[in-house]
């Protein structure tokens, strides 16, 4: 199955790595600037200290998006990559201009506690999380269930109660994931009819399953065919999903596709077992017509034997 615990390890973090200026990430330092006079704000200062459009540029954008709360409601509002995204952009910007502090003091009585601490922390929570996804133990956690409960676990260790917040793509897609496992367990016959009610029952989070279009659809459906079926049952729940899903041309489009990849398969399997055969032969080469020969006149008849036959065999 595509859904797999290979999911969990596929959301990789994908947050910029951000470098954390002295004056500003701590949320302590913040504080310490929630009463800086109006004077260090005022548009001659600010004006002064950079002379490069973009910056300058970017400086005026920002400011009038973080006034008032129209910028902190819209903050608390987004989830998932959007929402890292949106982190990614203040962080990177307010580094340009050099007032990341200011714009942290003007938001903190806009936000909420918790929201606050996220903003003002993200970049040493980002680095952390980043340190904690590559030790998550995974691989010694028997079942898919357990490793999911770890992958949370591990991110609210770090993120907080706004875990599930900014992970909302990462465990919409695991839980599917979890969902989707009990299809193993349905017999063959009815497959398509348990996919439809699954993909019905997550019919808000298509999006994130990447299955908004019937074609999508059937490329998951295929991809969450147990191995347990054979090759015949496969071949008609196939059929069956691209009646479904599928019009003539798209049907007709993976038709030649899969036979492509059944030839390229094909294909490798023959390479691999010439191979072998040509290794055996020469083994046997090695311990009789050729056992006087010394290692380094062996070892270069031996690579130009094995040279030779590649060419030739891809040459066909």
């Amino acid at each position: 199955m595509l859904v797999a615990v290979t999911s969990i390890v596929g959301y990789s973090w994908s947050s910029k790595s951000i470098e954390t200026p002295q004056s500003s990430v701590q949320h302590t330092e913040a504080k310490r600037h929630v009463s800086k006079t109006a004077d260090d704000n005022s548009p001659t200062s600010k004006t002064a200290s950079f002379s490069d459009n973009r910056v300058s540029q970017g400086k005026q954008v920002q400011t009038e998006n973080l006034h008032g709360k129209a910028y902190a409601e819209n903050l608390t509002e987004l989830e998932g990559k959007t929402l890292l995204k949106e982190l990614d952009e203040f962080w990177t910007l307010c580094q340009q201009v050099g007032n990341c502090t200011e714009q942290l003091a003007q938001l903190k009585s806009k936000l909420p506690i918790e929201w606050f601490e996220l903003l003002s922390d993200y970049p040493k929570l980002s680095a952390d999380w980043q340190v904690m996804e590559s030790t998550i133990p995974l691989e010694s956690v028997d079942s898919l269930e357990a490793r999911v409960e770890l992958f949370k676990q591990s991110a609210q260790e770090i993120w907080g109660e706004l875990a599930h917040q900014l992970f909302a793509d990462q465990f919409a897609h695991l839980d599917f994931t979890l969902k989707a496992n009990t299809l193993e367990e349905v017999e063959p016959t009815e497959f398509v009819l348990h996919y439809q009610g699954l993909i019905s029952e997550w019919e808000g989070k298509t999006g994130t399953l990447n299955a908004e279009t019937p074609a999508q659809k059937y490329e998951l459906a295929v991809s969450l065919l147990p191995n347990s079926y054979s090759s015949v049952e496969l071949a008609t729940i196939k059929a069956e999903l691209q009646e479904t899903y599928l019009d003539a041309e798209q049907a007709d489009n993976i038709a030649v596709r899969e036979q492509q990849v059944a030839q390229q398969q094909q294909t490798v399997m023959t390479y691999h077992d010439q191979l072998d055969q040509l290794k055996s032969s020469l083994d046997s080469q090695r311990s009789a017509s050729h056992a006087n020969w010394d290692t380094q006149e062996w070892n270069s008849y031996y690579q130009q034997q094995v040279t030779e036959f590649r060419e030739q065999f891809f040459m066909k």
